[in-house]
């Protein structure tokens, strides 16, 4: 019996050594399971975190796409209302020459505005021969052109001429230029107050003859004055007279007035300089929704 017992212990030793290695293997596979699931499910947990931001990105992309589509489809449909609110206007025009010329060069320069980024399509809106309602006297009052801008509100009179207009002269002037005294007593004119006279020349161009343009300067501050009446407009638009010389002679001006609030322009290049300077750096007066609401208002006016 003492010789068996070393080879029975050594067995029982053998064996217990191998349940320790077998169980210390199925420790570590089991470890390295659990060590793989936590791979795994990061993968999955990563996967799912990327696909979701890719979901949210996308997403994003298709509401800021959304948001551009239809800014972009508004703006093209406020351009489209605008310019057929402009054919609408041109549409009532009972036009002279010196009317359309003036449309037109108008028209020219908001676009040139516009094309330069200067303004916005709704910053500027031209409108053409209008009519006011019945005043407190019962007289309609007519306007060649308005032009609504942020800056301000214009009314423009249109003239086509050839000759040289002589504006806010009186009897000071009379010294330099003899003539217009003469001129003032044939057509009856008070000396003390400013007067506007054309000496335009005939269709033969030989001869000229002298005009006063006094009562017309008056109607059209008379107008201005009334569409901020009926318009309840919390600033006064402007007056202008414009000249716009014909095709075969040009037009000049002496101006001598102290009025500040009436505008005498001559030719293209005073009216384009005119608006370049107080459209583009004059001080803001109205919003874009003042000045549809003021369309608005002058589109019952003329249905």
């Amino acid at each position: 019996m003492s010789q068996l017992e070393p080879i029975h212990y050594g067995l029982i030793a053998a064996v217990i050594i191998a349940i320790l290695f077998i169980i210390l293997f199925f420790v570590s596979l089991k470890q390295k399971k659990k060590s793989l699931t936590k791979i795994q499910e990061a993968h999955k947990q990563q996967s799912e975190s990327l696909k979701s931001e890719h979901k949210e990105k996308l997403d994003h992309e298709r509401v800021e796409n959304k948001k551009v589509l239809t800014k972009q489809k508004e703006s093209h449909q406020q351009e489209i209302s605008q310019k057929e609110r402009e054919i609408d206007s041109l549409k009532l025009f009972s036009k002279n020459e010196g009317e359309y010329i003036t449309d037109r060069h108008l028209l020219e320069l908001r676009d040139q505005l516009v094309n330069e980024r200067r303004i916005r399509p709704e910053d500027m809106h031209i409108m053409a021969n209008i009519f006011l309602p019945k005043d407190p006297l019962g007289k309609v009052r007519q306007i060649d052109h308005l032009v609504l801008t942020r800056t301000g509100i214009y009314v423009i009179d249109s003239n086509l001429v050839s000759g040289h207009i002589y504006h806010g002269i009186t009897e000071q002037q009379f010294s330099d230029f003899p003539v217009l005294g003469q001129v003032f007593e044939t057509l009856d004119l008070n000396p003390n107050k400013e007067q506007t006279l054309l000496l335009e020349k005939q269709s033969n161009n030989k001869t000229a003859a002298f005009h006063s343009y006094t009562s017309e300067v008056k109607e059209v501050d008379d107008t201005t004055e009334e569409l901020q009446r009926q318009l309840e407009l919390k600033y006064t638009p402007t007056p202008i007279i414009y000249f716009h010389p014909n095709e075969v002679s040009e037009a000049t001006i002496s101006n001598y007035s102290q009025d500040p609030n009436i505008k005498v322009l001559v030719g293209e290049k005073q009216l384009q300089h005119f608006f370049n300077k107080f459209v583009f750096h004059g001080r803001f007066q109205y919003s874009v929704e003042d000045l549809e609401r003021i369309m608005d208002e002058i589109e019952k006016f003329n249905p």
